[in-house]
């Protein structure tokens, strides 16, 4: 087990296959507001976008996207009803807003190639490990 300084700290980035690497770098940054960042790789296939955190999205050109339905990632929000009216207002298809047993509150939908995205509010658990 990593432990001290070997220990893991935070996401420091998540990788979406996508189909259309222009069409989906729209959609990420269009819809869910993510910025395009330089890219610290040589490649013509893929963006790098980032989040206020720091964390990055990276999209990356793959004809067998979407990557596999199971995989997802859970961005929080600090108003999840708001999120979710304005994703509809934008004909985003979401699910209900779901609330786990600890009040958390959550909702998904799916960019463009069907990769899933939880949008939800701050986990109630704070650091447990």
């Amino acid at each position: 087990m990593l432990k001290g300084d070997t220990r893991l700290r935070n996401i420091n980035h998540i990788t979406y296959n996508v189909k259309n690497k222009d069409k989906a770098l729209k959609w990420y940054t269009e819809v869910l507001g993510l910025k395009q960042i330089p890219k610290k790789v040589e490649s013509d296939r893929l963006y790098w976008l980032q989040l206020p955190s720091g964390a990055m999205v990276h999209i990356i050109e793959n004809p067998e996207a979407p990557s596999a339905p199971s995989h997802h990632t859970a961005f929080e929000v600090d108003d999840l009803d708001a999120a979710h009216k304005q994703l509809q207002g934008m004909k985003v298809e979401c699910t209900p807003i779901q609330t786990r047993q600890d009040g958390q509150r959550a909702f998904y939908l799916n960019d463009p190639d069907g990769n899933r995205i939880e949008l939800c509010t701050h986990s109630g658990f704070g650091v447990l490990v």
